[in-house]
């Protein structure tokens, strides 16, 4: 009897062992790290990702598209998870190696997400990119990569004109999405920026087109707020900015997260103080 107890038991393991290989298997993925699904921007594709598995996608920015790209990833539905907060990971790289000397962000999604792929030289024009999906699970979702909300980007700042309100968007979080301008003076004076932003964002003044040398952040850097307003003194409180020179302004949004990135709309007016 002893000895039959066992076979069952033996019988009933084996079993069960067989049946989660088996769910766990039944998923499948996309592409290939050499061979990469291609999304086009603007068009949802569906797609799979298997247990512990990877798929891998591509997409192509468009010639004029300097700037920030966002990824949706909706209609996420998994199965066999082994984990209950998240179903898949979705990575983008600016290499084919998919490299973690190459990756540019990633997110854990657990019933859908929103990525915003913009650092410091935003994503370029005319430029491949490629993604990698992870799967905790079985799953199956819709892909869609689009232009983000911002505006301008790093090597192509939106120009703004002196005493003229433009109607801008910012649209991300803290570490990326930011909206770039530039402008440029006329005579020697104090500037003055006005927004009418109902989200809090926040500004910086640059002397480069490259927005990395700050105009003395003491005196030209905004406190982020709604209804931005920040008056442009230069190097100190009374200096003035220079005349007829190029300055270069970066709007930032305040989410502390992708899951919390979002977009804001707004007029943005640069003039001179004593206009």
């Amino acid at each position: 009897m002893r000895n039959l107890f066992y076979i069952l038991t033996i019988f009933f393991l084996a079993t069960c062992s067989l049946e989660v290989e088996e769910s766990n298997d039944s998923g499948s993925s996309d592409g290939s790290a050499t061979s990469p699904i291609e999304l086009t921007v603007g068009t949802a594709k569906t797609g799979s990702v298997a247990y512990a598995d990877n798929s891998f996608y591509k997409f192509t920015t468009s010639s004029t598209g300097a700037g920030n790209y966002k990824l949706v990833v909706g209609s996420l539905s998994i199965s066999d998870s082994w984990s209950s907060s998240s179903s898949v990971i979705a990575y983008i790289y600016s290499e084919s190696s998919y490299s973690s000397s190459s990756l540019l962000e990633y997110d854990t999604c657990l019933a859908s997400c929103t990525m915003v792929f913009d650092y410091e030289d935003n994503l370029h024009a005319n430029t491949t990119y490629y993604m990698k999906i992870y799967g905790y699970g079985n799953a199956t979702y819709s892909l869609t990569v689009s232009e983000g909300g911002s505006e301008g980007s790093t090597v192509n700042p939106e120009e703004l004109t002196l005493g003229s309100a433009h109607s801008g968007t910012v649209e991300g979080y803290y570490w990326g999405g930011q909206s770039y301008y530039k402008f440029t003076t006329s005579g020697s004076d104090n500037y003055t920026l006005t927004m009418t932003n109902s989200s809090s964002l926040d500004c910086s003044l640059y002397s480069d087109s490259g927005f990395t040398s700050l105009v003395s952040s003491s005196y030209n850097n905004c406190t982020a707020s709604t209804n931005l307003s920040k008056t442009f003194t230069g190097t100190s409180s009374t200096a003035g900015l220079n005349a007829n020179t190029a300055y270069y302004l970066k709007i930032e949004p305040q989410a502390s997260t992708i899951a919390y990135a979002s977009t804001t709309t707004y007029n943005i007016t640069v003039a001179a103080e004593g206009n």
